[in-house]
This record gives C-alpha cells, sequence and structure tokens, in this order.
C-alpha cells in the first residue's frame, strides 16, 4: 500500500526553545572546552576575511587549523583546544574573543546554534535543545508541568515534501506523539512508563508496517489505554527489576567513559566501588557498595523534591532531540527504544552517584553535562553499546526492565 506525499509546513519546538539563552561566565562546563570544534569551508573563509586586530590575527594563527578531508569528511577546519583544553578564543571571563571583536556573525555556524539543533522530520521542521549544556536543563528543570511543544507555520520558501515508503513512516508524528504521552503519563512511576512504552514498541513492531488502517487502529487503543493503563500495571510488575545487574551495567559503561570524564569519572566510580585508582580497577572483581547507593538515591530524591517531573523532562527533550523513534524498519523501531533506556539507566545512575560529594543542582547538572556530551553528541558511543546489548541477546524488554528499574 502506497502513502501520499506529505507537506512539511510547519515548524515544531518544545514551549521553552524560544526562552534559552547562554549563561556564558556562569556555565561550569563551557561548550568552549574539551570538544572539536569543527566548522565548514563556508564559516572558515568567513573568519579570516574579517577585519580585525593584529592581536587577533596571531592567535588565529594558533587557535583555528586546517583539517585533512580524509579524515573530517565535509568538515573543514577545527578550533583546537589550547594546552587548557579549552577553546584559544575563550576568555577568562568565559566570553568569545572572536565574537567580542569581529561579531556573532562571524561564529561558525556550531557556535552560533548550540545547543539548538534543527532539521525535518516527516512531522515538521524541528528545532530542539541539547542537553548537553547546563542553560537547557536549567530550563527542563524549572518545567513542573511538563514539557510542552508549539507549532508554528514556515514560509513556503522552506516547505518540504516527502514521500513516505510505508504506512508507519508517514505516521511518524502520531508514533512520536504517543511515545511523549506515554513518557508524561504521570499515573505511573517513570520507569513503569519506560516499560509501557516497550509494550507498546513491541506491539507496533510486530504489525503490517503496509497496512495503515492497522496501525491506526493500534494506535487509537494505546491512546485509549494512555487515559487507564491499570490494566497492564500487573504485566509491568512482572518484569522485575535486577539493582545488581544494573549497577553493574553502568559501572562498565563509566568505567570506559573515564578517560574523557577525568576527576568526575573518579569520583562517580568512588561513590559505589571505593577510592581504587582507575588503572588498578579490574570491573570484573568489584565490589558494589548498594546500601551507599541507596542512600545517594534516597539524597537525590529529596533534591528533586520527590517529584519525577526533571527526568521525565530530561527524556521527552532526548527523545525530540534524536528524533526517536526511528520508523525506518520495525528493527530500528525497537532498536531506537534499546537507546531511550539505555540514555534512562545512565542518566539516573550517574546521577545518584553524583550525590555523594555534594547534594546540589549544581553537581547534578555538571554530571548530566558529561553524561549528555558522551551519548547524545557520540553516536558511535550510543551505536557499539546498543550492538553490544544485541550481541548478549540483552535487548529484550525484560532486560530493558533491568535498565530502567534501577
Amino acid at each position: 500500500m502506497s502513502e501520499k506525499s506529505i507537506l512539511i509546513c510547519t515548524a515544531l519546538m518544545p514551549a521553552c526553545y524560544k526562552d534559552f539563552h547562554c549563561i556564558m561566565g556562569d556555565c561550569q562546563d563551557t561548550c568552549c572546552a574539551n570538544w572539536r570544534i569543527e566548522f565548514s569551508k563556508k564559516d572558515y573563509l568567513a573568519i579570516k576575511r574579517a577585519p580585525k586586530s593584529e592581536e587577533l590575527e596571531k592567535l588565529l594563527e594558533k587557535g583555528m587549523k586546517r583539517l585533512r578531508e580524509a579524515e573530517h569528511g565535509k568538515m573543514y577546519a577545527e578550533f583546537p583546544d589550547s594546552q587548557h583544553g579549552r577553546c584559544a578564543f575563550h576568555t577568562p571571563e568565559g566570553l568569545c574573543r572572536l565574537q567580542l571583536e569581529c561579531g556573532a556573525d562571524t561564529l561558525p555556524m556550531v557556535c552560533r546554534t548550540y545547543p539548538r539543533h534543527s532539521g525535518y522530520t516527516t512531522a515538521a521542521l524541528e528545532y530542539a535543545l541539547s542537553p548537553s549544556c547546563e542553560g537547557v536543563l536549567a530550563l527542563l528543570w524549572d518545567l513542573e508541568e511538563g514539557l510542552d511543544f508549539i507549532e508554528e507555520p514556515l514560509p513556503p520558501e522552506d516547505h518540504r515534501r516527502f514521500n513516505p515508503d510505508h504506512a508507519m513512516e508517514a505516521r511518524f508524528a502520531p508514533l512520536r506523539e504517543l511515545w511523549i504521552d506515554t513518557l508524561q503519563t504521570r499515573t505511573l512511576p517513570l520507569s513503569q512508563r519506560m516499560l509501557l512504552l516497550g509494550l507498546m514498541t513491541q506491539q507496533l513492531g510486530a504489525l503490517d508496517w503496509q497496512d495503515g488502517s492497522a496501525l491506526d487502529r493500534a494506535f487509537l487503543r494505546w491512546r485509549a489505554l494512555l487515559q487507564d493503563p491499570t490494566p497492564l500495571t500487573e504485566g509491568l510488575e512482572k518484569l522485575s527489576g535486577n539493582r545488581q545487574m544494573f549497577m553493574l551495567h553502568n559501572l562498565h559503561l563509566l568505567f570506559n567513559l573515564a578517560q574523557n570524564w577525568g576527576q568526575l569519572a573518579t569520583e562517580l566510580l568512588a561513590s559505589v566501588i571505593g577510592d581504587t585508582p582507575l588503572e588498578q580497577l579490574d570491573m570484573n572483581r568489584v565490589t558494589i557498595n548498594a546500601g551507599h547507593y541507596q542512600e545517594l538515591e534516597d539524597q537525590l530524591t529529596q533534591l528533586l523534591g520527590g517529584s519525577e517531573h526533571f527526568m521525565e523532562n530530561l527524556m521527552v527533550n532526548d527523545a525530540f532531540y534524536l528524533a526517536l523513534p526511528s520508523v525506518e524498519t520495525p528493527e530500528k523501531l525497537w532498536t531506537s527504544y534499546v537507546n531511550l533506556c539505555n540514555l534512562y539507566s545512565f542518566y539516573r545512575f550517574t546521577a545518584v552517584c553524583s550525590m555523594d560529594k555534594e547534594v546540589s543542582r549544581a553537581r547534578l547538572f555538571h554530571t548530566l553535562v558529561h553524561t549528555s556530551r558522551s551519548l547524545i553528541h557520540n553516536p558511535s558511543q550510543r551505536t557499539q553499546l546498543r550492538d553490544e546489548l544485541f550481541k548478549n541477546d540483552s535487548a529484550t524488554l525484560a532486560h530493558m526492565a533491568i535498565l530502567v528499574g534501577g
């Protein structure tokens, strides 16, 4: 069954999107440090041609360099880290020398837009915010009623037409709306919402994706179930968690990321396995202090005011930012759910561990920024993590219950 082409004529974004502003020098994890800032030839030439002082010209000689195309694809140049791990143009006050002297229009596109992201889906031209920015996390923290979305018309020149390959691809918008509504079903704990989402994804993946009528009927059934998910809760409760497996899974992931995380990884690991130096750790023989982890989890719950709205907002924001779920094939639909579970699990684990040193919003944000930069902005890391689960036959709904139930 062929689906009619879809005209994309609206923009879609979180309601808080336009409220974002850079907190500049007040940011504890500036985006001008510890990242590869790569950009196009157009951006490179704009910087080179901009009128600038002799001092800035000299700084550019060291602070901007060409890239070899074979290694970096379409990227043409970069701002390499200085010896202190920061962009050479980053001032002690947390500002940008290039912007101060030449104006914001001279900055590479990535510097002008981050943490904003835009792209077309079969639903709309979507504008999203990356959770790897402390300013974005602050917005999500304040949205106690949940994350809303707004839709605006696009000018005719920005309209796009999309020709779907099958009925599910044509229904990305209502499916993603179902995902978000499931994550925001506050009659259930967030961990159960994640499992309810898995059950929905599993059932939808088993349908004939060429049969649009069958998909529409399934969407209607799930809409009704979200009004009262009680009939499904008994089945969800049978999918028991396993705290030990949850912690081991995330400990291994944190250990693998430790080299890039530096001191923060050492502190988070120490919160549950003691102060053994990283180079001496044998992850196959670690002893987990589950009792202390429970104490830290209680402290996190107190910091969050006993509410799950912040973690809920974080997962809704991530699903939107990553344009989940994937609707290319039933297999990719399930894979996108597994990716979301991995994200939630690691967010939860690192958030709890972060309470060991300091119980504060600043400490929580510092940890979640690093978590997001490692997984949201590192597709190869996400792919490797996902592939390991499938390789070990652990990409099942039962195993997702372990990942989200920790």
